[in-house]
């Protein structure tokens, strides 16, 4: 019962991030969207923290807000900010791995394609971790689940997952404003 709770709470919290996310995007203008935060600063960037920082936990994807929120903060809160958070929400997922027992939820992956991962991130350790929380297109958690499953220390997985989202975080922030100096 009470995984069946967890799940549906998960799939709520979830549904809904994207699509507030997509309401957002597709309804306001930049203009408009940095107004808002200039009006609501202080309750949307606790909202923008506390999202980046349980992000891991819920698979939620944060390219779009970051991208939004890159539009309308100055670029070195903007960097402080989002790198807190993504290894607060690293240093989440390592908890997570050691206290809820994933071994079980990763059996479910085909083992060919987790063994061959984890001998990669064992061999390759920090560079592998931060190589791939570099690659924007895939969830940075899955590396550090199962960097934690192969038993690689936390302090670790948060440095390279920083590192690597770090000079992630530093290119969308470089190119959005960029992007609006350009625009305006």
């Amino acid at each position: 019962m009470k995984s069946k709770l967890i799940k549906f709470v998960w799939l709520v919290i979830a549904i809904s991030a994207i699509t507030t996310t997509q309401n957002i995007i597709s309804n306001y203008s930049l203009d408009e969207m940095q107004a808002l935060v200039d009006e609501n600063f202080y309750p949307l960037i606790a909202a923008y923290i506390l999202l980046i920082s349980v992000r891991g936990l819920l698979f939620i994807p944060t390219l779009p807000i970051i991208i939004v929120m890159a539009s309308s903060l100055p670029p070195l809160m903007m960097f402080g900010v989002t790198l807190l958070a993504s290894c607060c929400s690293c240093y989440l997922v390592c908890l997570a791995v050691d206290h809820f027992d994933m071994n079980k939820r990763i059996e479910k992956l085909p083992q060919k394609s987790v063994d061959k991962a984890q001998r990669w991130i064992q061999r390759l350790g920090v560079p592998a971790i931060a190589g791939w929380a570099f690659f924007p297109f895939v969830f940075t958690e899955l590396i550090v689940y199962l960097s934690r499953i192969s038993g690689i220390k936390r302090k670790h997985i948060v440095f390279a997952a920083g590192l690597g989202e770090g000079l992630l975080i530093a290119g969308i922030i470089y190119v959005t404003d960029w992007f609006v100096t350009f625009t305006l």
